[in-house]
């Protein structure tokens, strides 16, 4: 295949030359970009050198590497098509961090997937990433990629294998840039939340913070999971140890990084864990609020404010619409949280799915934004 440029609403497809690669350069220098690529680091040397005579090895076996430039020429970011299997590439694409924020990522996706329908005539395109890496997810949507899964372990990323994301689009799914999808508002605010470090959160109640969950915390979060009252309302497993803390750790940073949940760690003065409180993410738009107080932290509003501040950003940061609450009924503690709070006590959900083995009658309610 012969080297083409190809038009992208204001932006053009073009064969990389020399004058692309110190812009390059710079590109793979970004912290996000070494956080989400696969490239090797640091990029220099042979790996430099040798790249635009790998660019044209690409084109030759009907691989195209595009250089993604604006109306003056200057590099925004870069787009590649690979063959996977018969009739199917991948598409591989990354943004300049000076280019963030003006879609340049969509405009190269649809030019590029369209080139490889139109002229190449695939009957798919294949699309992955590392979870986490929210923008590229995002773009994928935007353009109308349907993501398919997770593939675990699924990339080498220089020595350490990563869960990616995949998706794949097929002819006559290519969504213009008028198309959006639904709910696309709340996709990309949820995307800019989870892209980005965990955010500290400052409470209503003076010297109470909310911040993610870290190793230090882990003796007083197995010591708060296996106290009796604990043990009695929630869904905690019995016999908490702090292995299964150390295993919650680890559950805690993967659905952050998959954008499914924002659990916070109540902290005192000192930094002491006293407690967590979390929003899981269910239907586009809702979410469920879960929390406790540590033993040694209750009876002093603390639950209570912050419950108030998560839902909160869930509304501000998040765009939800409703959030939902339930609690075992009985669990007078966790229902007055609630009502301060100002969720509305809906109703009973009779025998809901409490533990493996136990169900039990439950309060639900919710609070809409």
């Amino acid at each position: 295949m012969e080297p083409v440029t190809l038009q992208a609403e204001g932006l053009r497809l073009v064969p990389w030359e020399e004058h692309h690669l110190p812009d390059l350069a710079r590109i793979y220098a970004d912290p996000l970009i070494e956080q989400f690529m696969v490239m090797p680091l640091p990029w220099s040397g042979p790996y430099r050198d040798r790249y635009l005579d790998l660019c044209a090895r690409h084109w030759r076996g009907d691989n195209p590497r595009w250089a993604v430039v604006d109306e003056q020429g200057g590099l925004v970011g870069s787009a590649g098509l690979t063959h996977a299997f018969s009739r199917e590439v991948s598409i591989t694409y990354l943004t300049a961090p000076w280019a963030r924020g003006r879609g340049v990522a969509q405009k190269a996706i649809r030019a590029a997937v369209t080139f490889a329908f139109d002229n190449m005539d695939m009957k798919r395109v294949a699309w992955d990433a590392i979870v986490g890496n929210h923008a590229s997810k995002l773009a994928a949507i935007r353009t109308g990629f349907t993501v398919e899964g997770i593939s675990r372990n699924g990339v080498n990323q220089r020595g350490t294998s990563r869960d990616c994301w995949v998706g794949g689009i097929l002819p006559g799914e290519v969504r213009a840039a008028d198309d959006l999808p639904e709910d696309y508002a709340i996709l990309k605010a949820q995307a800019a939340y989870f892209l980005g470090d965990q955010p500290e959160l400052e409470t209503e109640v003076a010297g109470l913070r909310l911040r993610r969950i870290e190793e230090r915390d882990l003796d007083d979060l197995a010591a708060a999971c296996a106290d009796p009252e604990t043990q009695r309302w929630t869904t905690m497993p019995r016999n908490y140890t702090r292995a299964m803390a150390d295993d919650w750790l680890r559950v805690c940073r993967s659905r952050w990084d998959r954008g499914t949940s924002a659990l916070y760690v109540l902290a005192d003065e000192a930094d002491r864990y006293s407690g967590s409180v979390e929003l899981g993410l269910r239907a586009t738009g809702a979410a469920e609020l879960g929390y406790f107080c540590a033993p040694w932290a209750r009876g002093q509003g603390w639950t209570t404010a912050a419950a108030k501040r998560l839902c909160r950003l869930g509304f501000e940061e998040l765009a939800l619409e409703r959030i939902e609450w339930r609690a075992v009924i009985g669990n007078e503690a966790s229902k007055r949280v609630a009502e301060k709070a100002g969720f509305d006590i809906e109703g009973i959900k009779r025998q809901y799915r409490h533990r493996p083995d136990e169900r039990l009658d439950s309060w639900v309610g919710s609070l809409i934004g």
